[in-house]
């Protein structure tokens, strides 16, 4: 009899096998499963940012004295170095109590104009002629430290004074060296200066409304005496006891639109001028187109110029100023110029 064939065995389509174990598990898990699970991943997520805003935070902090605090196009200031320089503009000037916390806003802005002002300095007073010698330098070094340069314990005292600043010998030839050169640049406006120059002689009367003011200006246009009103009502100490007067001004001492003012109008014409937080009344008195400019208007003048001169090349430069709004930065710098 021949054999029976043996039946083949047709193999199962996979999507009509039986899930294994761990599928069916997971396929019969309830919604409370899958959402605790969520919590579980949500709760990792969470951990892992915390654990990395503090491990970049102890970064930051470690970093934080020499990150950049004040930049003048390629000369950085690290947030230490700029924090010792505040320490001694602070202590120059009378220490925390004469500038108490509540001004430290006004001395971190001053010292970083400072800054600006000395690169400003050392880049371009070439530009007008003017270096400082090592010799000139050396002198500044001495009139800083009150000793003579000649002095054999010279080289200890200066490292003394670098170890109080906390500066740099480098860092302290660079103050040097613009201080130096402010005074010659300075110097060389001054010499600029024209010896006579178009010029105005008024009086004034200051006083703190406009009400005030229209007030004496009816008195006065009904004859009262001016020097005689600015003895009794001028707000400005420095002219009231002189009946208000002011003397002879060339252009370019007073601010501009104050100058525009004063110059545009006859003798004896009296005017207001409003300020955003006074009134003045002013009388010119006499005008001359051409009168001697006095050494003292000319060191006036000189300044003034050089303010023109400090702007003009301020816009050059790409400055990063000292940021307010970086609390950490700020604490930084607090904790140790104001010290608690």
């Amino acid at each position: 009899m021949p054999k029976k064939r043996r039946q083949s065995k047709v193999p199962t389509p996979a999507w009509e096998r039986d899930h294994g174990t761990i599928g069916n598990r997971a396929l019969s898990r309830s919604g409370q499963f899958y959402a605790l699970c969520g919590v579980i991943v949500l709760v990792a997520v969470a951990l892992g940012i915390v654990a990395y805003a503090v491990v970049a935070d102890e970064i930051a902090d470690r970093n934080r004295p020499d990150s950049t605090a004040v930049q003048v196009d390629s000369r950085k200031y690290s947030l230490d170095d700029f924090t010792t320089r505040v320490d001694s503009f602070v202590q120059q000037n009378g220490g925390p109590g004469q500038i108490p916390l509540e001004s430290a806003a006004q001395a971190i802005a001053a010292v970083q104009e400072q800054v600006i002002e000395e690169q400003i300095l050392v880049r371009y007073a070439g530009e007008l002629g003017l270096a400082a010698t090592d010799e000139e330098i050396q002198d500044e070094y001495a009139s800083r430290m009150g000793i003579n340069k000649e002095d054999a314990t010279f080289p200890t005292l200066l490292q003394e004074e670098l170890d109080r600043t906390g500066m740099t010998e480098e860092e302290y030839k660079e103050v040097a060296t613009a201080a130096v050169l402010r005074r010659k640049v300075l110097e060389k406006f001054k010499t600029e200066v024209p010896a006579s120059a178009e010029s105005v002689h008024y009086r004034q009367i200051l006083v703190t409304t406009q009400a005030e003011a229209d007030e004496i200006r009816r008195q006065l246009d009904a004859g009262a005496d001016f020097a005689t009103l600015a003895k009794e009502k001028s707000l400005d100490a420095a002219t009231k006891e002189n009946g208000g007067d002011a003397g002879w001004i060339p252009r370019g001492v007073l601010d501009k639109s104050v100058e525009d003012h004063l110059f545009g109008r006859e003798p004896n014409q009296i005017t207001t001028y409003p300020t955003s937080s006074n009134v003045y009344l002013y009388q010119v008195i006499e005008k001359s187109a051409d009168r001697a400019v006095e050494d003292a208007q000319k060191t006036t003048l000189s300044e003034t110029k050089y303010g023109d001169w400090f702007e003009e090349k301020r816009g050059t430069l790409a400055i990063k100023e000292f940021d307010f709004d970086n609390a950490d930065n700020v604490i930084y710098l607090r904790d140790r110029v104001w010290p608690s």
